[in-house]
Parts: C-alpha cells; structure tokens; sequence
C-alpha cells in the first residue's frame, strides 16, 4: 500500500492503524450518509456513532460538521471522563454501550439505566434523563 499511496500510522488504544491519507473514518462515515441518503432520498432521522479512541475522532469531526439536524445524530466516546473528544455525549465503560442501546431497542435489562451517561456539551435533550 505504501508503494502506491501516501499512508499514515496510527497508533491507536490496542491496534496500529495504517492507511492511505485519503481515507479516514470521518470520510467513511460520510459516506454513508450520502449513500443513504441517495438511495432513500432524504437524511437519516437518528445516527448513533460510538468509539473509544483517538482513531474514532474523524468520525466525530465529520458527523459535526455534516450539517445534519443536531438532534438526529449522537456522537459517543466511551471512557475516561477527562478524555479530550470532539463527541458530544460520554459513556465511562463498555457495559454502559450494551446498556444504552438496550433501552433505544427497548430490549434494556432491569439494572439498565442512563445514569453513567454524561453531557459533553451541557445539554440533555428533553425527556432523555
């Protein structure tokens, strides 16, 4: 690949990231929008997008910026709290990942709650907490 493409390294929480600098997980993700919204003709009403690394931030950056209604998309990191991030919410643990998205699917388990769930840009949207 390097042969061919300017690449960039990552370096990344439990993985090393190699890839052309044309590509990102920012331009995928905006791919897929745009892919979506070719095929139904309209933008998604809700995107949920997680991660808990640095390599996830382009796809924070891209989905603030993608100009789709601030209410339809949720931008998660999921670790420590004092972690810089461009995501606008924060989950602590991995189960807290498993719990959040039990409660969207109404498949949440009796000890599945919101409470580990904390606003990065101080605002819960109505009805949320």
């Amino acid at each position: 690949m390097g042969k061919e493409w300017d690449v960039e390294v990552m370096t990344g929480k439990a993985n090393l990231e190699v890839r052309p600098t044309f590509i990102n997980k920012g331009e995928i993700v905006k791919r897929l929008v745009a892919s979506y919204g070719t095929e139904k003709g309209q933008a998604p009403e809700f995107l949920l997008c997680l991660g808990d690394d640095f390599t996830d931030e382009d796809m924070f950056r891209a989905l603030n910026g993608s100009g789709l209604p601030e209410e339809h998309v949720f931008t998660v990191t999921v670790g420590a709290s004092s972690k810089m991030t461009l995501a606008h919410w924060h989950l602590l643990e991995p189960s807290d990942v498993i719990s959040s998205i039990g409660l969207l699917t109404g498949k949440a388990t009796m000890d599945a709650d919101l409470g580990s769930l904390a606003i990065v840009d101080g605002k819960i949207p109505g009805g949320m907490l």
